[in-house]
């Protein structure tokens, strides 16, 4: 499942080209996209020998609202999205390895998995005395973040809204460009903060890095799988490099708002 309206489209198109190059036939994958211009869709796809698409028309969202009303958008088609798994992926991301085997190996019966971010995961043991030595300024903005925020990660902080982390919560960060589930426990993650974003929309609110601020509250409230960030792999992180890229987060070369 992908939101790709306006420039994003075109981003979407070299994603969905990068993962038909490394998927096999038998791995039966369907792209569900909501765009602005499902036309352009359905000619691009019939360049595709081993993914499918099917395209959804929405309004041309631009930025922050392509991404904030995510879940709205996908609850709008949800009974559609008729998968046995369902992913989400952010428009902007590229393929370097077939990923299918591992993420159904990492599914259980109602359940979802989220991808700790890019930017805050951290190796463990040797390894992260190993980072901090090699990057003590990096070390110091961790210790900075820890004492004055819990953790390192971009919580919610503002207490009127949905997506608002008490301080003893702030545990692992997850990012919002890559997660997945089983379908049924995807749908209910899905009504669940549709439902939260909508109340704070009610009051003014914006979270401070919108869905992925409501995703990261849900996953204080509820049990889920955890992935590393391989699955949504930032190339210029060097704390990453231990890490196989399979799934990359893109940089934007032209204005997406």
């Amino acid at each position: 499942m992908s939101v790709a309206t306006n420039i994003y489209l075109e981003y979407w198109k070299t994603m969905v080209l990068s993962a038909d190059a490394v998927t096999l036939i038998q791995d039966r994958v369907t792209f569900f996209v909501f765009t602005d211009a499902p036309a352009a869709v359905d000619d691009f796809k019939k360049q595709l020998k081993n993914v499918e698409v099917r395209a959804f028309e929405t309004l041309p969202y631009r930025w922050p609202d392509a991404t904030l009303l995510r879940y709205q958008i996908f609850d709008s088609q949800i009974e559609s999205l008729n998968t046995d798994l369902l992913m989400h992926l952010d428009a902007d991301m590229q393929f370097r390895f077939n990923p299918w085997d591992r993420i159904k190996g990492k599914i259980e019966k109602d359940l979802v998995c989220l991808v700790e971010h890019p930017g805050y995961w951290r190796p463990s043991g040797k390894r992260l005395v190993n980072l901090y030595i090699s990057h003590p300024l990096l070390y110091l903005r961790d210790l900075r973040l820890k004492l004055i925020y819990g953790n390192i990660g971009a919580w919610e902080r503002n207490h009127s809204s949905k997506a608002y982390v008490k301080k003893a919560k702030r545990k692992k960060y997850y990012c919002g460009g890559t997660w997945f589930g089983e379908r049924i426990a995807i749908g209910k993650l899905i009504r669940k903060l549709k439902q939260d974003v909508v109340s704070d929309q009610k009051q003014n609110l914006i979270a401070i890095w919108h869905d992925e601020s409501h995703l990261n509250k849900w996953a204080t409230e509820n049990n889920y799988g955890i992935e590393t960030p391989e699955l949504c792999f930032f190339e210029k992180y060097k704390h990453l490099n231990e890490l196989t890229p399979v799934i990359v987060a893109v940089e934007k070369t032209e204005s997406t708002r």
